[in-house]
């Protein structure tokens, strides 16, 4: 596995019923950056909230793996425990802190917790 922290293999995801992804890829390295932009109802965060494993978003196919680890069936407070969070998707201002608009969501993966 290497210095691969997140792979995400042929996922496919469903709310409510509804298949809202298939067959959705992504890898990521230890200290990489991805940022995520679409249209609205393009499955951004339909992604973000089933990596976080809300109940809500069930995986009815694929796998996602953390640092090597398979966490597709476990849930979102045991993957919290393995250090996977989420940030605000608009983050309140903060003084001096540059303009982020159009960043609609950031993931970084770092070693560690």
């Amino acid at each position: 596995m290497g210095d691969v922290a997140l792979s995400i293999e042929q996922l496919a995801v469903e709310v409510e019923g509804r298949e809202i992804l298939h067959n959705i890829n992504l890898g990521m390295k230890l200290g990489e950056t991805h940022v995520l932009f679409g249209p609205n109802g393009s499955g951004k965060t339909t992604l973000l909230m089933a990596i976080m494993g809300f109940p809500k978003y069930r995986v009815t196919k694929g796998k996602i793996i953390f640092k090597g680890q398979d966490i597709t069936m476990l849930s979102l407070d045991e993957r919290a425990r393995l250090g996977i969070g989420m940030s605000f998707q608009r983050p309140p201002v903060v003084r001096g802190g540059g303009n982020a608009r159009g960043l609609i969501t950031k993931c970084r993966i770092t070693e560690g917790n």
